[in-house]
């Protein structure tokens, strides 16, 4: 299964998590049913401006959606997070450099091209 497909299967379990049919999440983004379709069953890639639409209806984060991470566990989403038992809590470095990875795993790029910034 190729990174647009595992996003479409993501789309499509949040959907039914949600208790919307297609119609319905095609409405409330602002999109086709089509469209919706292509997502889940064509392995077509949803634009970001639209990936921002469906984290707010979906009520789920962005990068759960577009993770190219091959595990499609949606019932714990930030189950990364949490450290195993008996296990130290991940410092804020660690936590950084495997968002550092997964972003850049999700643009195709290098982890050394993507920068965060904190703004106050």
């Amino acid at each position: 299964m190729n990174r647009a497909e595992r996003v479409g299967a993501r789309i499509k379990r949040f959907r039914e998590l949600a208790g919307l049919s297609k119609s319905e999440l095609a409405r409330r983004v602002g999109v086709s049913p089509t469209a919706v379709n292509n997502w889940e069953d064509q392995g077509v890639m949803p634009r970001m401006e639209v990936v921002l639409r469906l984290e707010k209806v979906l009520e789920v984060d962005w990068m759960q959606l577009m993770s190219a991470r091959s595990d499609d566990n949606v019932s714990a989403p930030f189950a990364a997070d949490a450290p195993a038992p008996g296990q130290p809590e991940p410092s804020r470095r660690e936590r950084l450099d495997r968002y550092r990875r997964e972003i850049a795993d999700l643009f195709d790029v290098a982890p050394e091209q993507v920068d965060i910034v904190i703004r106050h």
